[in-house]
């Protein structure tokens, strides 16, 4: 069963409606509604109250959301209920610090060979890994550094994001908002500032982590 599957049928099983769960959450019934059908997920905090409003337990729940977010995994990859933890993060592709194709990224999902253990202080659950090359991005990222970006938050002005293209190019550049553009800035000073239309941007995944490596 999905996520949004075991949602409806623990809701059910409680006997609520998609109204009433709304209404203990203080969200609306459509916002239910898109967790159960798989268009949205709950964020950590937010499944932590559901499962408490439906007495079912968060491991279990918070495992479901990440195979739904990620339906490429095997079945036996992370035993959560004997870990008790976050599985390891997939990293999903090849992004240039500069200019490059990341031609597996489609926002939501990957399916993956390549994963990275998961810092212990990372709390983010719905991430993924981006291993970059070029030095466009130096010193803050190295090449050979793993980025890791996340599918939660949200991009704020000055923040260092994994940016993807409606063409299908990738790079990590620090992100500035100038009204209907994007201001792409490389750490680099050998490197000019790029601008873009926000229409020609298909992703924008703040960075949360880095890990440092070598190419």
């Amino acid at each position: 069963m999905t996520f949004g599957d075991q949602l409806a049928f623990h809701r059910e099983q409680a006997g609520l409606t998609q109204q009433d769960l709304g209404q203990r959450l203080g969200i609306q019934y459509q916002q239910v509604s898109a967790y159960e059908r798989g268009i949205t997920f709950p964020r950590k905090g937010r499944l932590i109250q559901i499962c408490e409003i439906l007495n079912i337990g968060y491991a279990a729940m918070a495992e479901a959301k990440f195979r739904s977010q990620n339906p490429g995994l095997p079945a036996d990859a992370f035993p959560y209920e004997k870990r008790r933890k976050l599985p390891p993060i997939p990293v999903i592709g090849l992004a240039a610090a500069g200019q490059g194709l990341f031609p597996n990224l489609d926002g939501t999902a990957a399916a993956t060979d390549d994963y990275l253990d998961r810092p212990d202080d990372l709390g983010h659950e719905a991430v993924y890994g981006v291993r970059v090359y070029g030095d466009s991005m130096t010193p803050i990222v190295k090449p050979g550094s793993i980025v890791i970006a996340s599918l939660e938050a949200s991009c704020q002005n000055g923040d260092l994001a994994v940016v993807v293209t409606q063409d299908g190019e990738a790079m990590v550049k620090v992100v500035r908002f100038k009204g209907e553009e994007l201001l792409l800035l490389s750490t680099n000073p050998a490197f000019p500032e790029r601008r873009m239309p926000r229409q020609e941007v298909l992703h924008l995944h703040p960075v949360i982590y880095i890990r440092i490596g070598r190419m």
